[in-house]
């Protein structure tokens, strides 16, 4: 009889697993990826490359809103370059909550600041403020707990 314990589902970014998928190609590893790896069944997940867009990519930020209003087409998401992108950002979302509902994670660990995955803060029109990525404001709608890379982990 196997009495082992079945380790936790964690939907995460891409990006805190040591894959390049950032904007820039550069990736961002959680501190404690060593021990969530050790305890969890890690997901990883970008929800940008899922909307389409490549690697690298001009950087992205909100015009107008956060991500819960580009999700009401309250607000858009631009690159560097002005080019509109809010479609590919829903899209993104869109993916990763079908992904989501195919692994059935008890956590999302997400990168904070992202357009995608932010928690608190964002880039509203250059400006640092405070805000939801547009997979994050999509997602927050499962009730399953949303952390990032900069909290405690419940477990």
């Amino acid at each position: 009889m196997n009495s082992r314990v079945p380790k936790r589902i964690v939907l995460m970014s891409a990006c805190l697993t040591g894959l390049r998928t950032r904007y820039d190609g550069s990736s961002r590893p959680h501190p404690l990826l060593d021990y969530i790896s050790k305890n969890c069944i890690v997901v990883q997940v970008c929800p940008e490359t899922l909307g389409g867009m490549g690697i690298p990519r001009p950087a992205s930020r909100f015009m107008g809103g956060d991500g819960t209003a580009v999700l009401r087409g309250n607000a858009r998401v631009e690159d560097a370059f002005g080019k509109d992108r809010t479609p590919e950002f829903v899209r993104g979302a869109e993916e990763t909550l079908a992904m989501l509902r195919l692994v059935g994670p008890e956590l999302i660990i997400f990168k904070e600041g992202s357009p995608s995955c932010g928690v608190r803060r964002i880039d509203l029109a250059g400006a640092k403020t405070a805000g939801v990525g547009v997979a994050t404001a999509l997602l927050s709608t499962t009730g399953i707990p949303i952390i990032t890379e900069e909290d405690e982990l419940p477990f």
